[in-house]
């Protein structure tokens, strides 16, 4: 029964790419587009629901494979999408253009997530990320900052396509299994984590990603923090675990580089002064967190980071709801955040409470992934890594609480702000979701545990 379901998966997917391409060519209104958009998206997301309450797995052309780790994935993303829409809609100029490139990319996501070769994987990655370059266009502001991702995305292509090239040359085959360890190997692994660093922010791959967030429009920096990042992810989490998992060598250079990257990404971050550019280096900084238990290279490991991009997403993208709002009143600095808690005590609300979660405050989605994510690295005998990971988090308190200070500090003449309904709810959505898998995660944990089982298992049985 669940196999029909998956196959209406790819027949909703279908759907949504041709109804966005249909609304843009026949002119249909944003709000109508919106519509169309909110309902086959929830739809979408249904059906990926069921598909991972029930523990399907399966193929598709021998391609693409459902199972817990790809329909975990996918259901996030297609959850992301929908709230980015949501704040798209009052803030781009050119929400149907967005909704029809944003179509484009979730299915390049949705081919990440399912890959059973790293030929999909590559086209998945370009899928997800070219498009966004369209994205950061549709502001005629932001031409640098879409030449800087395009810049990038070019690089990562080049290198990830000599990775393959090797890999291909060393054993004959695309497929997404462990090959025989040898110096073409451990350097193909080598290239996969750099060009995947563009991706997923790693540091020192990560050079331009300030200058792209924060030159983009809130909603487009939203989707490239809060879902591209995570592609880059899922690619590398699956290529390292089911590909590479015997060296470990690659493993302690992720180790390194997730140091490198939480570090680099908090102490940067004390710096700055415009509010969307301290996030950028605080994603970075999340970032590292993530690597943390990709170093750890264990299933316990693997299912923290995967909580953490859970966690740090719908974060992301909730934050980004506040700052497009005040984007949109030439408020952009974090001393521009000064009188937000009279002007609207529900964004101050919400705004520190994201950046607690951030911060790994107790009964929050952050405290949960930032706990699962040292114990792994403790239990893998990485208890350096641990100790450095609590020590970053204890840098990062000073910017996350001078921007809530900022925030509950009072100024004279302040207006109220009024909050878009689409705001309202992308704000309430994203704090639920702290607040509720804060407070009870292990249905989280359970499926994150489900699909980093999966992956070591076939990993084991390639």
């Amino acid at each position: 029964m669940s196999s029909i379901y998956f196959y209406l998966l790819f027949v909703l997917s279908s759907l949504f790419v041709l109804l966005n391409l249909a609304s843009k060519a026949l002119g249909s209104r944003r709000r109508e587009h919106l519509a169309i958009n909110a309902v086959i998206l929830i739809l979408i997301l249904v059906d990926l629901l069921f598909l991972l309450m029930s523990g399907y797995s399966g193929l598709f052309a021998g391609v693409f494979s459902a199972n817990p780790f790809s329909l975990f994935m996918a259901s996030i993303f297609t959850a992301g999408l929908l709230l980015v829409n949501l704040i798209a809609f009052n803030y781009s100029e050119n929400y149907v253009d967005f909704a029809v490139i944003g179509a484009f990319a979730l299915i390049g996501m949705y081919v990440v997530s399912s890959s059973t070769s790293l030929i999909t994987i590559f086209l998945g990655l370009e899928l997800a990320s070219i498009p966004m370059v369209f994205a950061i266009l549709l502001s005629k502001k932001s031409i640098e900052a879409a030449a800087k991702l395009f810049i990038m995305a070019s690089i990562a292509i080049a290198v990830i396509s000599f990775a393959i090239v090797l890999v291909y040359g060393a054993s004959s085959s695309f497929a997404l299994r462990s090959y025989s360890q040898g110096t073409l190997i451990a350097f193909a692994g080598i290239l996969f984590i750099s060009a995947i660093g563009f991706e997923a922010s790693i540091f020192p791959f990560n050079v331009l990603i300030p200058d792209v967030y924060s030159g983009s429009s809130a909603y487009v920096t939203a989707m490239l923090g809060g879902m591209n990042k995570k592609v880059g992810f899922a690619a590398l989490i699956q290529i390292l675990i089911l590909v590479f998992i015997a060296d470990k060598q690659l493993f302690i250079i992720v180790a390194i580089l997730s140091v490198l990257t939480m570090t680099y990404g908090n102490i940067v971050a004390l710096m700055q002064k415009n509010l969307k550019r301290m996030l950028a280096y605080s994603s970075i900084s999340q970032a590292g967190y993530i690597l943390i238990g990709i170093a750890a290279a264990t299933p316990q490991g693997i299912s923290a980071s995967l909580f953490q991009i859970f966690s740090h997403m719908f974060l992301f993208i909730g934050l980004m709801a506040i700052v497009a709002l005040l984007e949109k009143r030439n408020r952009a600095g974090i001393d521009d955040l000064i009188g937000l808690r009279s002007e609207n005590s529900y964004l101050a609300i919400a705004l520190a409470i994201f950046m607690l979660s951030l911060l790994g405050l107790p009964f929050t989605t952050g405290f949960i992934g930032k706990l699962l994510l040292f114990l792994s690295a403790i239990n893998a005998n990485l208890v350096w890594l641990a100790i450095i990971g609590i020590i970053n988090s204890v840098i990062s308190i000073f910017y996350y609480i001078r921007a809530i200070s900022a925030a509950y500090t009072e100024k004279e003449g302040g207006r109220q702000i009024r909050t878009d309904k689409t705001i309202a709810a992308v704000v309430f959505i994203c704090l639920f979701i702290t607040i509720a898998f804060g407070i009870y995660p292990q249905p989280i944990i359970g499926l994150t545990n489900n699909a980093a089982a999966f992956l070591f298992h076939a990993a084991q049985h390639a």
